[in-house]
């Protein structure tokens, strides 16, 4: 979406020195890490090929509003969330894409989503799972066989040793929550949202909103305990009721 020249997005925090930024990126200020999921970067390549008229937006606008984020935010490090293409068509765009944004910022972390194909995952380096203290990041294509105990043992791969944590925050993409809101005269809004739910007595997940332009979402559900809806407006972040 669009923001008009006088529109400045804005951010919220959602837990103790974390904040949500309207344009759908999770900040850790103390840590200094920067999160967004589902870029799905290409999607336009790709339906072209189907014959689909759609023109070259997305891909800029994906591009300049992170672009914009790492200026505001100046993260340490870019965690992008899996589903960083959207298709084998667009590989080399990707490719580039991620070339360009890696000069923006000290540390790039790009992990593997069930969109990102294999001239991705041959061409440039990408994980399956990345830490950062409690918090562990996956796409979340394979939830179910991510969820771990009540206790998190993983091994920290700068310091080669084992670290156990009693609480974990998961945080993935995949889902692209959204919600519906309605004026009752006709009214009607669709916009992405992150949803916080409760797995464990120990454990956490944080679903991010997808990034793309072109990503519409839908209703999030699920069996887990919803400890909160935050809803991403272009220029306003709240938590719903």
């Amino acid at each position: 979406m669009r923001l008009s020249p006088t529109a400045k997005p804005t951010s919220t925090e959602i837990a103790p020195d974390i904040r949500l930024d309207s344009r759908r990126a999770l900040i850790h200020v103390k840590e200094g890490w920067m999160a967004v999921a589902d870029l799905h970067y290409g999607y336009e390549l790709r339906r072209q090929l189907h014959g689909d008229l759609l023109p070259d937006w997305g891909m800029d606008i994906c591009e300049q509003t992170l672009v914009s984020l790492i200026h505001d935010h100046r993260p340490k490090r870019l965690i992008l969330v899996g589903d960083i293409m959207d298709g084998k068509s667009s590989a080399e765009e990707t490719h580039a894409f991620l070339e360009r944004i890696q000069e923006e910022v000290p540390e790039l972390i790009s992990i593997q989503g069930n969109h990102d194909r294999p001239p991705l995952r041959k061409s440039w380096n990408l994980v399956e799972t990345h830490h950062e203290g409690e918090f562990t990041f996956t796409h979340g294509h394979r939830w179910t066989q991510e969820q771990t105990s009540d206790v998190d043992v993983y091994t920290h791969s700068a310091a080669g040793t084992t670290i156990t944590h009693s609480k974990t925050i998961h945080i993935t993409g995949h889902e692209h929550p959204a919600v519906h809101l309605k004026d009752g005269a006709g009214l009607k809004l669709k916009l992405a949202a992150l949803v916080q739910e409760q797995i464990t007595p120990r454990q956490q997940r944080w679903i991010l909103p997808a990034f793309s332009p072109w990503a519409m979402g839908g209703e999030y559900t699920s069996s887990h305990t919803r400890l909160a809806t935050w809803v991403c407006a272009p220029t306003r972040v709240w938590r719903l009721p």
